[in-house]
């Protein structure tokens, strides 16, 4: 900006100091306007206890901290019956040397059902994900999980199923029906252990629905075990201090 006139400068320095503040004006709105999306609210709704991390966080602007930093949120409860937990890790560690400067970055996002007994190992996502919320596959390498057909034609058009056991991809029918209408698809399970791995940029499509998601993984729980499927439970009204 060597030739430009100091006038023209000012003003340009203005036009993006008034875009930063407005942008931060229409994030706060925004998370004002979505605080069922509150980690605390959404523990609530499920039927869970937030047992660490602040429950203020909003998942639906769920976006990097500046500098290092470091937070988990994790709420544990039986919504249903079994034991679920929903945790989110996020952290950024930033190490400064004499030539260069070290970033380790650390996320993940999962809920977690224990099952009452054993299962073999399965994964299930879209057969034609979207390009930007692809989700990152835990067993795609593993020779022992072979794609599964259901037999039901629209799920076996929509998911892939891979299945150490063939008989899991009928089992799971149901839950799929579920999340169906999903954009963000991720469920896996092996041993005691159901879960759903969420990405970064699946997560404001996670925190829309997740009362979808964890009927979807109850259902898959209870028909692995072959116990009846669960009914939608009734979402309570948020509580006056989670609304404010």
């Amino acid at each position: 900006m060597g030739d430009m006139p100091i006038p023209l400068v000012i003003v340009m320095v203005i036009a993006v100091v008034a875009l930063l503040i407005f942008q931060r004006l229409k994030m706060k709105q925004g998370i004002a306007q979505n605080a069922d999306k509150n980690f605390g609210a959404v523990a609530e709704r499920l039927g869970m206890r937030v047992e660490e991390g602040d429950p203020n966080t909003n998942l639906l602007y769920f976006m990097e901290k500046m500098g290092s930093y470091e937070r988990v949120l994790r709420a544990t409860g039986k919504p249903y019956g079994h034991v679920a937990t929903l945790k989110v890790i996020d952290s950024v560690k930033k190490q400064d040397f004499a030539a260069f400067r070290r970033v380790t970055k650390s996320y993940g996002c999962f809920l977690q059902l224990k099952l009452q007994q054993q299962v073999a190992p399965f994964e299930v996502i879209l057969r034609n994900p979207n390009q930007y919320i692809i989700p990152t596959e835990d067993m795609a390498e593993r020779t022992d999980v072979r794609e599964s057909p259901s037999g039901n034609a629209a799920i076996d058009a929509q998911f892939i199923i891979r299945a150490a056991d063939p008989r899991i991809a009928a089992a799971l029918t149901p839950a799929l029906q579920i999340l169906s209408q999903q954009l963000f698809v991720h469920l896996a399970g092996e041993g005691d252990e159901l879960w759903i791995n969420v990405t970064r940029m699946g997560l404001g499509y996670f925190a829309h629905s997740i009362e979808e998601y964890m009927l979807a993984i109850e259902t898959a729980a209870c028909a692995i075990e072959g116990q009846p499927l669960p009914a939608r439970i009734a979402i309570p009204a948020p509580s006056k201090a989670l609304g404010q």
